[in-house]
Order: C-alpha cells, then sequence, then structure tokens
C-alpha cells in the first residue's frame, strides 16, 4: 500500500507519500491550487497501482473541493 498524505492550504498544497515496507517513495513537495499543480501531482502517482493508493487530507472549509474533483 501507498500512503499519500496532503496538506490542503489555499494557494499551495503539500504532499508526500510513504510505503509500509520502503519507507518514504515520493519526497515531501508543494503543488499549487490549479490545474497544473493538480496534474504534476497525479503524474507523480501515476508510478503506483490505482488501488494500492490511501490518501488522507488535512484541509480547510471547501478549499479540498478541488481535488477531490481530480480527474482519474
Amino acid at each position: 500500500m501507498i500512503f499519500v498524505g496532503i496538506d490542503i492550504a489555499e494557494l499551495n498544497h503539500f504532499t508526500s507519500a510513504i510505503s509500509y515496507n520502503k519507507g518514504v517513495i515520493i519526497e515531501p513537495f508543494s503543488f499549487t491550487n490549479y490545474s497544473d499543480g493538480l496534474y504534476m501531482l497525479l503524474s507523480k502517482l501515476s508510478h503506483f497501482e490505482k488501488d494500492s493508493i490511501i490518501s488522507g487530507l488535512e484541509s480547510m472549509d471547501t478549499l479540498r473541493q478541488h481535488v477531490f474533483k481530480i480527474p482519474c
């Protein structure tokens, strides 16, 4: 399993990913609250099986809606 934690903010979000047996597999990085930032996140996650990703979000109000609407 790949665990992805996302800290949602107004302009820039922060994320990283860990594996239960490999440790950190995506070093922490920021991405914007715009489509280019969301697609950057998708491109980094595209190396993994979709069913193996579990994500958790820390969010403020409706800001998480942009991330939830990412086309997969």
